[in-house]
C-alpha cells in the first residue's frame, strides 16, 4: 500500500508581532496608506537616461553586426562564385585540349576526358546559376553555355567526324577556325564575368570594412559614455536606498533578536516600509507553524507506524490466504482429473467439455495462488545482499526455459553479465519473469530472438532483456507493472498479469527500478538496474558471451 503523504498544515492565524498598541509602519493592516518614493522610481529614474543610450548602442551594434554578417556572406558567396568561373575555364581547356589531342592522333582515349569536361562544364553552369548571380551574370552565362554548347555540337563535332575519316579532312576544318572563334567568344565572357564578380567581390568587403571600423570606434565611444552614466546614477541611487536599507536593517536586527514589540522605522521607501509592517507579523507566523508542522510530523510518523504494521498484515494474511488455499484447490484438480481419466468418453460431449473447463479454470487458479505466494514472498523478503553472478543465473534459468525454447524455436543470447550483490532468489524471479514473457508474447511467423545484456552506469548497473515480439504501445508502459494488468485476454496469452509486479518489487527491494522501451510490432526491451558491484568485481569485458 502507499504510503499517505503529509497534508499541509492549516495556516496558522496571522498574528501581529508588534506589542498590542504599538505604532506600526505605515501598511495595509495599520489604517495609515504607505507614503515616500517607491524603491523602482528611486533606482529607475536616475538609469533612464544610460539605459536608453546602452540600448542605441546595442541596436548599433547589432546593425553593424548585421550588415557585416550580409557582407562576409556575400563575400564568401562571391569567392564561391569566382572559384566556379575558374572551374568553367578549367572546362574549356579541358574539352578545347581533348578535341584537339584526338584531331591531331586520331586516338580515341582523348574523347574520354573530353566526354567528362562536357558533363563537368554542365554541372558548373547549374551549379553557377543557383548561386544567386545577378541578372547580368546569368545573362553572360547563357551566353556562355550557348556558345560552347556551339562549338560542341558544331565545330568539335565536324572536325571529329572528319578525323575518323582523314587527318587531311580534320585539318581542314580546323583552318577555318570557326571553333577558334567560338571559343575565344567563350573566354571572352568568362572574362568579363570574373571582372564583374571581383568587382561585386571588393564592393562586399570595402563594405565589411567599413562597417568593422564604425563598430570597432563607435562602441567603445558608446560604452564609455554609458559606463559614465551609469555610474553617476547608481552612486545617487546607492545613496538613497543605503539610508533605508540601514534603518530597515537596524530594525529587522531587532526582530532577530526576539524584540517583537518593537516597531519599525519609516525609512522613506515605500516598499520596505510595507516589508516593515509584514515582518513583525511574519515572525509570530513563523513560530505558528513551526509548532503546526513538529505536530503534523509527529502525526505522519505515528500513520506511517500503523501504514507499515497493516502492509505487513496484509501481506500475512495474502501470504497464508494463498497457501492455505492450495489444498482444496489441488483435491478439486485431483478429482477433476480422476473423473476425466475414468469417465472420459462415457457421459455425453456436454459433460465431458464441462469437466475440461473445470481442469482448466483449477489449473489458472492454481497459478494464480502461486503467483500471489511469489508475490508475497517477494515483498515480505528480508535485505540479503551477497555476491550474485548473473551470467551463471541466467544459464540455469534459460536451462529451466529448454523445454519452451524448443518448442518455439528460440534464440536466446546472453551476453557479458557482472557479478552483483543482492538477493539470488528475488534476482532469479526477474530474469525469469523477462524471459518468459520474451517467449510468450512472440510474433507470429517470426523465430522469437532474445538478447540479455548489461551496461554499466554511474554507481549501477542497467541490464536488459530485449525481444522481437508483438510490442506494447507506450500508453501502457507504466500499467503493465500493477498487479493483475493484462493486456490481452486469457484465452490469448496465459498468466496472471502478477509477473511484471514481481519484478517491479523485486527491482525496488535491491533499490533499483524498471522500466520497458519498446515499438509495436517490433519487439521489447526491459531493463532494471541494480546497485554496482564493489570494488574488485571481474570488468564487463573479460566476462562470456553465451548463445543458446
Amino acid at each position: 500500500m502507499p504510503a499517505p503523504q503529509p497534508t499541509s498544515a492549516p495556516p496558522a492565524p496571522a498574528v501581529s508581532g508588534l506589542a498590542p498598541g504599538a505604532p506600526g509602519p505605515g501598511g495595509p493592516d495599520t489604517g495609515v496608506p504607505p507614503h515616500g518614493a517607491t524603491l523602482s522610481g528611486l533606482i529607475l529614474r536616475p538609469l533612464l537616461a544610460p539605459l536608453l543610450l546602452l540600448v542605441l548602442l546595442a541596436a548599433a551594434v547589432l546593425y553593424g553586426v548585421g550588415v557585416n554578417g550580409r557582407s562576409v556572406q556575400e563575400v564568401t558567396a562571391s569567392q564561391a562564385r569566382l572559384n566556379l568561373i575558374r572551374s568553367l575555364e578549367s572546362d574549356i581547356v579541358n574539352l578545347e585540349n581533348s578535341q584537339r589531342g584526338f584531331v591531331i592522333t586520331g586516338d580515341d582515349s582523348y574523347l574520354e576526358p573530353y566526354a567528362r569536361a562536357q558533363v563537368s562544364f554542365t554541372r558548373d553552369v547549374g551549379r553557377l546559376s543557383t548561386q544567386g548571380a545577378t541578372a547580368r551574370q546569368l545573362g553572360s552565362l547563357d551566353l556562355l553555355n550557348t556558345e560552347v554548347r556551339a562549338w560542341a555540337t558544331g565545330a568539335a563535332t565536324q572536325e571529329i567526324t572528319a578525323r575518323r575519316r582523314s587527318l587531311a579532312g580534320a585539318a581542314a576544318l580546323v583552318a577555318e577556325g570557326l571553333g577558334r572563334r567560338q571559343l575565344a567568344q567563350a573566354r571572352e565572357l568568362l572574362g568579363l564575368m570574373a571582372e564583374n564578380e571581383n568587382q561585386r567581390l571588393a564592393a562586399a568587403l570595402d563594405q565589411s570594412r567599413r562597417t568593422l571600423r564604425a563598430v570597432q570606434w563607435g562602441t567603445p565611444a558608446g560604452v564609455l559614455l554609458c559606463a559614465a552614466l551609469l555610474l553617476w546614477a547608481s552612486r545617487r541611487s546607492a545613496r538613497t536606498v543605503s539610508r533605508g536599507v540601514q534603518d530597515f536593517t537596524r530594525g529587522a536586527g531587532e526582530l532577530a533578536a526576539g524584540n517583537y514589540g518593537r516597531p519599525l522605522a519609516r525609512t522613506g521607501v515605500r516598499e520596505l516600509d510595507v516589508l516593515g509592517g509584514q515582518f513583525g507579523r511574519m515572525a509570530q507566523a513563523v513560530q505558528q507553524r513551526e509548532r503546526a508542522l513538529a505536530e503534523a510530523g509527529e502525526a505522519l510518523r505515528e500513520s506511517n507506524v500503523n501504514l507499515s504494521r497493516s502492509n505487513r498484515e496484509l501481506e500475512r494474511f495474502a501470504y497464508v490466504a494463498s497457501h492455505d488455499l492450495q489444498e482444496p484447490l489441488r483435491t478439486i484438480g485431483s478429482y477433476t482429473e480422476l473423473l476425466a481419466r475414468r469417465y472420459g468418453g462415457q457421459l455425453d460431449a456436454r459433460a465431458d467439455q464441462y469437466i475440461a473447463f473445470t481442469i482448466s479454470a483449477t489449473q489458472r487458479l492454481k497459478n494464480l495462488i502461486q503467483d500471489l505466494l511469489a508475490f508475497s514472498r517477494v515483498r515480505s523478503a528480508k535485505p540479503v545482499s551477497a555476491p550474485v553472478d548473473l551470467a551463471e543465473l541466467s544459464a540455469q534459468i534459460v536451462a529451466d526455459l529448454g523445454t519452451k525454447v524448443a518448442e518455439t524455436g528460440a534464440v536466446i543470447e546472453v551476453g557479458p553479465l557482472p557479478t552483483v550483490q543482492g538477493n539470488a532468489e528475488l534476482l532469479r524471479h526477474m530474469v525469469l519473469n523477462l524471459l518468459t514473457n520474451a517467449l510468450k508474447f512472440r510474433a507470429p511467423g517470426r523465430t522469437p530472438h532474445v538478447t540479455v545484456g548489461a551496461r554499466r552506469e554511474a554507481g549501477r548497473w542497467v541490464v536488459s532483456v530485449s525481444d522481437n515480439g508483438i510490442g506494447i504501445e507506450a500508453q501502457y508502459f507504466g500499467r503493465i507493472f500493477g498487479v493483475f494488468e493484462r493486456l490481452h485476454a486469457n484465452d490469448a496469452y496465459e498468466g496472471s498479469g502478477i509477473g511484471l509486479a514481481v519484478t517491479r518489487s523485486a527491482a525496488e527491494h535491491h533499490g533499483g527500478e524498471v522500466w520497458v522501451d519498446s515499438v509495436p510490432g517490433e519487439g521489447s526491451i526491459f531493463s532494471f538496474s541494480l546497485p554496482d558491484a564493489p570494488a574488485g568485481a571481474a570488468p564487463l569485458g573479460d566476462l562470456p558471451h553465451e548463445s543458446y
